[in-house]
């Protein structure tokens, strides 16, 4: 393997350019990696680098609180190490060592791993080659899958339609079920704005000719692979299953291509089991957690509320 000089370079040192090549090249790239989506989800991000920027990892700088450090960034579920060619264990070990910051968390991409210093956790990620027809790809949907999308599609009331970021938004303030703060409704909009504009995504909705959209989802698409960033149903959008027929159409319109369509997994059974149910498979990534994460997580929750009193 060529000897690479590994190099940290501030925000300001960065060629973007030259990073955004690097990325598109590397055996696993992935638009959160992207220089632009970076510069959204992670304002004062660093890197570490190889002098020919054929390895790449973004150091996501959280600097809001008393000191800075690593933090797995919002809407942003895998990053790591991006390399042209596969790295060995030492090399990896290398690149790690360039980092100056405390380690908060961290979530790396499939083809990544840690250090064996490091304590980490696997998570599973659901995702659906969609290189097969569409026939032969409904065909491995699960028996009640296949019945909610028959049955969805049956009804013609219902339809799809291409949303605007706006309609998104406002749908996900009013349907969402995960507490997303403001600061995180405005840097989802900010995402699909950016996506949009460079045609790297796209939003489908299920509409009801009598009560207007049933269920929203916003898709980023680059590499080859399509990834359900944000999704959201309705009470009726729930009992009428919309997200199944979003999610049925995106697989009809790429059947038969090299797209992969990643449905960025959950921690939640209910939600894992409801992608699990269109056939998809398991692909796992490694998560590293502070051992006092979940006593920061205590502490900044004791601040906030400390400071909302003032």
């Amino acid at each position: 393997m060529k000897k690479h000089q590994l190099i940290r370079l501030r925000h300001h040192e960065i060629d973007k350019k030259r990073w955004d090549a690097g990325i598109a090249s590397s055996t696993h790239p992935l638009i959160y990696a992207d220089s632009w989506y970076l510069d959204l989800v992670a304002p004062q991000w660093e890197a570490v680098v190889s002098d020919d920027y054929s390895i790449l990892w973004p150091l996501t700088i959280n600097r809001k609180h008393l000191w800075p450090m690593l933090v797995q960034p919002m809407f942003t579920q895998q990053l790591g190490i991006f390399s042209s060619q596969p790295l060995d264990k030492q090399m990896v070990t290398q690149i790690y060592k360039k980092n100056p910051y405390p380690i908060l968390t961290l979530q790396s991409h499939a083809q990544t791993k840690w250090p064996a210093a490091r304590q980490v956790t696997s998570k599973q990620n659901a995702v659906l080659p969609l290189q097969k027809d569409y026939d032969s790809l409904q065909k491995a949907f699960r028996k009640g899958r296949k019945h909610s999308v028959k049955k969805v599609l049956k009804d013609p009331g219902i339809y799809l339609s291409h949303a605007s970021t706006e309609a998104f938004i406002t749908f996900t303030q009013k349907h969402n079920n995960y507490n997303l703060a403001e600061r995180h409704l405005q840097l989802l909009q900010a995402l699909i704005t950016g996506a949009l504009a460079r045609h790297n995504g796209f939003i489908l909705s299920a509409e009801s000719e009598d009560k207007g959209p049933l269920a929203m989802a916003f898709f980023l698409r680059k590499y080859q692979r399509i990834i359900h960033l944000s999704g959201h149903s309705s009470t009726g959008g729930l009992a009428k299953d919309g997200m199944s027929l979003i999610i049925n159409q995106v697989i009809k319109d790429y059947a038969g291509s090299d797209y992969l369509l990643d449905f960025e997994g959950s921690d939640l059974k209910g939600v894992a089991s409801f992608y699990r149910s269109f056939g998809a498979d398991v692909e796992c990534y490694q998560s590293y957690r502070h051992p006092w994460f979940k006593n920061w997580q205590r502490i900044r929750k004791g601040l906030g509320q400390i400071m909302g009193d003032f």
